[in-house]
């Protein structure tokens, strides 16, 4: 029996070992003057950023990671550092035990791209190039005829590659499984992708012609299947699920407005008056769970529920956080992803409604407090940084969490107070300490009120959150000329001009 035991653990290490392999890519950049390269894996979790690798004095370098399967990933190069510089993506599948080197020559045509090494087959230009093109050339467009006419033909141009590429290079069959998915999903991926984000570049000339760009939506999305479970092993599917998440949440917080009550009916099985505490408590974590359980389940549900852990990680947004991972590790016993959150979800878990004595609310939590001259009463003889903020804006508490510690640490016993003005928030008092907590914000706190908010933002001058302001001892004041993202060393010479004076 004990025989047995031993050789069954010994059995499953090596099907552990096995499946955990290293990937080896070797860049070499030619006549480029670059002294780095980046990787990015678009559909990885928890690491959000891409990967900066360093380029020696030959133009080469090598990054080594470890893959449990094959992934997706994005090779990012340019021919200089120069803020000129021309970028180029490069699509990459590793494989585990992959060892790929990638040669790139600027003064050749297309950049003269070589790939060589194990795993080769699977990486050659022909596919790549075609797959990294980009539809930013269409932003601004207020009708959707050009974009979609690219996309179209965007799709027949990787069918017919595809097949070229297949009968060249003998690809892998995982590659060329997932590759056709790929090319599945490319339409809809792309023109989705694309109608969204220039909403935003085009603004209200998008409402005149709305129903055409939907239609055209619509079309590409019944051609599809949304929920897919053998679809996460490409790359579109994954990121179209990402963007969907992301996309449904704004279009829902639209709808919220324009019929509230079926809203609240279908998404929060409530009247409005009940259904409209719980939205604004959290309109993003819950609302997006909502999101999965309605149109998802399988794979693409539990991969979904990852994407909100990463993005609430790294969005610094705990709210309900602790309460949708318990109901995922519920639903997901055995997931994957479940020893990847433990460690963020535990410190979630730790700091939840931890204030401490350095956390000083203002009475009433300042509620009552109308204008900025009430505000400098209390600040009286006192240098201080002012950070208008809210819990919902994703800059605010990025800045907090990337500079605020730094900045405290710097004038740690200089004589240097904090005030921070939650604007927008006084339906999330709750929401509003457990932050506050969370991104360990000593200093003094005031909950603003409407019109405390308006006179700030207007005797500052200022119009957009995060913003900073420098108050003096004499009652004085400055915004911040650290601009966003902070350069923090300015606003840093900044403070201490004031502590000086």
């Amino acid at each position: 029996m004990k025989a047995n035991l031993i050789a069954i653990i010994a059995l499953l290490f090596i099907i552990k070992s096995a499946s955990a392999q290293n990937v080896t890519l070797k860049v070499t950049l030619v006549n480029s003057k670059s002294t780095s390269f980046n990787i990015w894996m678009p559909n990885a979790l928890i690491i959000k950023k891409s990967v900066e690798v360093p380029l020696n004095s030959n133009g080469t370098g090598s990054y080594r990671f470890s893959l449990n399967g094959p992934q997706w990933a994005y090779l990012r190069y340019q021919n200089s550092d120069a803020d000129t510089a021309k970028f180029f993506d490069y699509v990459l599948y590793l494989s585990p035990g992959d060892n790929l080197n990638f040669k790139a020559d600027f003064k050749i045509k297309d950049n003269g791209i070589v790939v060589t090494g194990k795993g080769s087959n699977n990486n050659q230009p022909l596919l790549s190039i075609l797959e990294g093109q980009s539809t930013r050339e269409f932003y601004g467009d207020t009708l959707p005829d050009r974009v979609i006419a690219f996309v179209n033909k965007h799709q027949v141009d990787l069918k017919s590659a595809f097949g070229e590429y297949v009968s060249i290079y003998k690809p892998s069959v995982d590659f060329t499984k997932n590759e056709r998915l790929n090319i599945q999903y490319d339409a809809i991926n792309r023109y989705y992708d694309f109608s969204e984000n220039n909403k935003f570049q085009i603004g209200n000339a998008y409402g005149n012609p709305k129903n055409r760009w939907k239609a055209i939506q619509d079309s590409l999305f019944a051609t599809v299947k949304l929920n897919n479970d053998v679809a996460l092993g490409s790359m579109n599917y994954p990121y179209l699920l990402r963007t969907f998440l992301s996309r449904e949440k704004e279009r829902l917080w639209s709808v919220r407005y324009e019929s509230p009550e079926p809203f609240f009916k279908e998404w929060y099985n409530s009247d409005v008056s009940v259904g409209k505490k719980e939205f604004e408590a959290d309109p993003q974590n819950l609302l997006k769970e909502k999101i999965i359980n309605h149109y998802f389940t399988g794979r693409p549900a539990e991969f979904l529920y990852a994407v909100l852990f990463d993005d609430a990680i790294f969005e610094h947004y705990p709210t309900n956080v602790l309460a949708i991972f318990d109901r995922f590790r519920l639903k997901y016993p055995h997931s994957k992803y479940l020893d990847s959150f433990l460690p963020a979800i535990d410190t979630i878990r730790q700091k939840e409604n931890h204030l401490t004595p350095d956390m000083v609310f203002v009475p009433d939590n300042g509620t009552k407090l109308d204008k900025f001259e009430d505000l400098l009463t209390l600040v009286k003889g006192k240098t201080v940084l002012l950070d208008m903020w809210g819990t919902w804006c994703l800059p605010c508490r990025n800045e907090i969490s990337e500079n605020g510690q730094a900045i405290k640490e710097h004038f740690k016993g200089k004589g240097l107070d904090y005030f921070y003005v939650a604007n927008n928030d006084l339906n999330r008092e709750d929401q509003w300490k457990k932050l506050i907590a969370y991104l360990d914000m000593k200093g003094t706190h005031i909950l603003a009120n409407k019109n405390l908010s308006k006179d700030i933002m207007a005797k500052v001058k200022s119009n957009g959150y995060p913003t900073y302001v420098v108050i003096k001892k004499d009652g004085s004041y400055e915004l911040s000329k650290a601009g966003y993202p902070m350069k923090r060393e300015i606003l840093i010479k900044q403070l201490e001009e004031a502590l000086a004076q």
